[in-house]
């Protein structure tokens, strides 16, 4: 399925044309498989009939006048100045024309802005250069994962033919039930990204900081495609977007596989594993993660991405080469151009990558570094233990009566939670933030959201959880009002 030529932030409105369809060489937009991308494509052909008919018009009058009026018929210009009629009519005809283009364009603005009421929410957040997706309320909440480019690297270097779906194909697509509205959150972590499927009609920039929302809700089951729509740096052309859209009963069945796999991350993080299925979980991981900057065979692009044959940080102590991959700094404090993949990554892949650059191309310590390792240089707490207690409770949220920032009743379900993720894990904290809506003043909200996050505070603290042990975000804000749940509520998280 081609994609559409970028289109501008008003969000596909005046989109110009779609590149060639893989059917033929029809020049046009996607075909729209939600009630948002039908509309813009309607509103853009009447846009054009519209802007045809002025053209005809105006240029038609012209070259009739220059014909009809021309000099050698013996035409004499005539001789008048200011006429008020000619001057209501040029005024007012434009108006009206104006109107009827901003009429079914504000309507359809207005709509796409409407992401109240919807069947499930998804978190996605723009890294350099891929996608992490958080499904954070309905069918599939608390899943996690991120969704990387899986076009092989001999395509993109001309080693091999290209294949169908070229630089529009990735390793985790978003997978959403046929006919359900999705609201999809857009943040980012790094610089901004802009999440695009234009056969949705949906284009939103992810800004780091922000949290900014759209939706859509397909009715025709498939596989739809887009890209990050905004500059993003070095690998931008990498960054696409897969969304699979599923029958019912076949989006029960990919939620029940996610969580067997997050339970099977938990094991994995306690395992201790060879150095040969080390060395081949780690070139996968490399593959998918590291090879655009480090390349394949290990040489880098310096000086930006340095080399890893050879490398004295590779070579060196395990224990600074695990702090650098998951933090993206190295021992000295010294920042790197790396990203911190301890947020991304389990300890079993990182172990397993570390593993596989310390015994690849001309490295050879013969060192195996195993998920135990990786879990003491995070101080215990890992990201699959952190997965299983999404499974069992985690993230705990508890949901505000609007204005007020006294417990609900029915927060201690979500307190206990977070207490038994607590005493099953002796070492670890836990992150508490308020979120508030953006009804009324900005700053009232953002207090009510401190005041909610403290007395969840005050309730762990009160059951006998140490403070050191919980860290206390800042309030983050969403879009909403004050009847959307999502919006007055407090997240307890595992730290990290």
């Amino acid at each position: 399925m081609a994609l559409l030529s970028k289109p501008n932030s008003a969000g596909l409105l005046l989109a110009a044309v779609a590149g060639a369809s893989q059917a033929g060489n029809e020049v046009n937009l996607q075909q729209p498989v939600t009630t948002i991308a039908a509309q813009i494509y309607d509103m853009h052909t009447l846009m054009l009939v519209i802007c045809l008919v002025i053209f005809i018009a105006v240029f038609g009058v012209m070259f009739y006048s220059v014909y009809a009026h021309r000099k050698s018929k013996g035409a004499v210009a005539a001789q008048f100045h200011e006429n008020t009629t000619v001057e209501i009519l040029w005024t007012v005809i434009p108006i009206f024309i104006l109107l009827g283009m901003a009429w079914p364009a504000t309507k359809t603005i207005i709509a796409m802005k409407d992401t109240s009421n919807s069947d499930i929410t998804v978190k996605a957040t723009g890294y350099q250069w891929k996608w992490g997706y958080d499904y954070i309320k309905g069918e599939g909440e608390g899943i996690q994962f991120y969704s990387s480019l899986k076009t092989p690297q001999e395509q993109i270097h001309n080693q091999a033919a290209k294949g169908e779906h070229y630089l529009l194909e990735v390793d985790n697509p978003l997978v959403v039930p046929v006919g359900k509205k999705i609201r999809v959150l857009t943040t980012a972590s790094d610089v901004i990204h802009a999440w695009w499927v234009p056969a949705f009609g949906v284009k939103q920039d992810a800004i780091p900081g922000f949290i900014r929302d759209t939706w859509f809700k397909a009715d025709k089951v498939g596989v739809y495609r887009g890209n990050c729509a905004e500059l993003c740096g070095k690998e931008h052309g990498f960054m696409p977007i897969e969304v699979h859209v599923v029958a019912p009963e076949q989006y029960a069945a990919w939620v029940s596989e996610q969580k067997k796999k997050s339970a099977a991350a938990v094991e994995d993080s306690g395992k201790t594993f060879t150095l040969d299925e080390l060395k081949a979980r780690g070139e996968k991981v490399y593959a998918t993660n590291c090879v655009a900057c480090h390349q394949a065979n290990g040489k880098g692009v310096p000086p930006t991405f340095p080399p890893l044959d050879g490398s004295k940080v590779v070579l060196g102590p395990k224990g600074g080469q695990i702090e650098t991959v998951l933090n993206g700094v190295q021992r000295d404090g010294k920042q790197t151009a790396m990203a911190a993949w301890g947020k991304q990554l389990s300890d079993a892949d990182i172990a397993a990558v570390v593993t596989y650059t310390r015994n690849t191309w001309g490295n050879a310590t013969g060192e195996v570094v195993q998920p135990a390792d990786v879990r003491a240089a995070r101080g215990g707490v890992a990201p699959a233990a952190q997965a299983a207690a999404g499974a069992g409770g985690m993230p705990a949220k508890i949901y505000f009566d609007t204005g007020k920032a006294e417990l609900p009743g029915d927060a201690q379900a979500a307190i206990k939670a977070a207490l038994d993720y607590l005493a099953a894990h002796a070492d670890a904290k836990v992150d508490i933030t308020g979120y508030t809506d953006k009804s009324g003043s900005l700053d009232k909200n953002l207090e009510l959201a401190k005041e909610r996050a403290k007395a969840v505070r005050e309730a762990l603290t009160g059951a006998g959880v140490a403070e050191q042990r919980i860290n206390m975000k800042p309030p983050a804000t969403i879009t909403g009002s004050g009847a959307d749940k999502d919006a007055r509520r407090v997240e307890i998280n595992p730290a990290g």
